[in-house]
């Protein structure tokens, strides 16, 4: 009876560790189709906007990036990590974690060009940091799918 008990426990323990893993897992691989749909949404906008349009770069570098950004912090926070955390709140995590990536990757690449590298080989080594911690950082604090209220009850 006793042996019976813990394995059920062992089994619900396993299901759910199991199952913990099944969604992370879930949850990277839509980060990443999400994070290479805005990617393409930036370049492909910035492209009709500057190259077919004739826009001014600047003006379409910024249209390019805020309707990118814009796609990114709707998915992420509906359909990737399926927040709980009121949206306000998650916007404001999202702006306060996006100036902080947009400051380390510009000092980043102007340190790592004046090193003598490769701009386009410094730009992607720090996207590629800004991909790894961006993951852990949306789930645990930009979209958390249960809110410290939520942990007390």
């Amino acid at each position: 009876m006793i042996r019976q008990v813990r394995e059920k426990r062992h089994r619900r323990q396993g299901n759910s560790v199991v199952g913990s893993l099944d969604n992370s897992a879930k949850q990277g691989i839509g980060y990443l189709l999400v994070d290479c749909g805005s990617a393409l949404i930036e370049l492909g906008l910035f492209q009709v906007l500057y190259g077919l349009v004739g826009l001014n770069v600047s003006i379409a570098n910024i249209v390019a990036v805020v309707c990118a950004t814009a796609f990114n912090f709707l998915t992420n926070q509906r359909v990737t990590f399926k927040s709980a955390l009121n949206p306000v709140q998650s916007l404001a995590r999202y702006l306060l974690l996006f100036a902080f990536n947009t400051t380390f990757t510009t000092c980043a690449i102007t340190y790592l060009v004046s090193l003598g590298l490769n701009g386009l080989i410094a730009k992607f080594a720090t996207m590629c940091c800004v991909v790894c911690w961006n993951f852990f950082l949306y789930k645990s604090f930009v979209f958390p799918q249960e809110t410290k209220r939520d942990k007390r009850k």
